[in-house]
């Protein structure tokens, strides 16, 4: 596997390889399967072979205890919060 330096300010794909998947989080390949044979991990989609990027944020969330407003079952624009274009 060849791995390149990341673009600055691209954003991830949103359905990734395990490898992929392992890369972007930082994890051992050991790591990411006693992950993947958890109960809670998220599963690969069936008919791309991938798994959601965000729903596995959404778990790493989920496990750390932040309250994520995506990690809640939500989406991810909260229409009562005030945008902010600043940033």
């Amino acid at each position: 596997m060849t791995t390149s330096a990341p673009i600055i300010g691209a954003v991830p794909p949103r359905f990734m390889t395990d490898d992929q998947l392992r890369d972007h989080f930082g994890l051992t390949e050991r790591a990411f399967l006693r992950l993947r044979a958890t109960r809670d991990f998220p599963r690969r989609d069936p008919l791309v072979n991938k798994t959601d990027r965000r729903a596995v944020d959404a778990y790493f969330d989920r496990r750390a205890k932040i309250s994520s407003f995506v990690a809640n079952g939500n989406n991810a624009v909260d229409p009562e919060q005030e945008e902010n274009f600043d940033v």
